[in-house]
C-alpha cells in the first residue's frame, strides 16, 4: 500500500481506515472470511433500495442486547419461512406485538423488506 501512489493521496485517517479493515481481514479465519465474501455475494444482488435497508436496519439490530438480537434472528427465520402472503400477518400477530420491543419490530419490518417477494404493505393494501 505504500508504494500506491492512490493510497499515499488519501487522508491520514482515510489510510489508517484501509489498514484497520485489512488488519481485521487477516486476523479472520478461512472460515470467517468465507462467511463474509458470502454476505459481500448477498449484498452485492439486493436492489439499491434494499441496500439502503440494509444500512439503515443492521445498526439497529447491532445496537440490541444479545439476548434480544438473538430472539430477533429467531423471529426472523420464521418469518423467512412463511409464505411473502403470511408474512405481514406473522409480524402483526398478537405474538410478534407482545413479545417485541417497538424497535425490535422495526427491525423486523426491516429485514422483511429485504425477503424476496415480500410486500412491505399491510394487508388490504392495494395500488388499485
Amino acid at each position: 500500500m505504500a508504494n500506491n501512489p492512490r493510497f499515499r493521496q488519501l487522508p491520514p485517517e482515510r489510510q489508517q481506515q484501509i489498514r484497520e479493515h485489512l488488519r481485521q481481514w487477516n486476523s479472520l479465519t478461512p472460515e470467517q472470511k468465507e462467511r463474509q465474501r458470502e454476505r459481500e455475494e448477498i449484498v452485492q444482488s439486493l436492489s439499491p433500495a434494499q441496500r439502503q435497508e440494509v444500512r439503515t436496519i443492521f445498526p439497529e439490530y447491532r445496537q440490541l442486547e444479545p439476548a434480544r438480537r438473538q430472539a430477533v434472528l429467531q423471529a426472523f427465520r420464521r418469518l423467512r419461512d412463511l409464505p411473502p402472503e403470511q408474512r405481514q400477518a406473522f409480524l402483526s400477530s398478537p405474538q410478534v406485538q407482545q413479545h417485541f420491543s417497538p424497535q425490535e419490530r422495526h427491525v423486523l419490518e426491516g429485514l422483511n423488506k429485504l425477503l424476496p417477494n415480500s410486500s412491505s404493505k399491510p394487508p388490504g393494501d392495494s395500488d388499485d
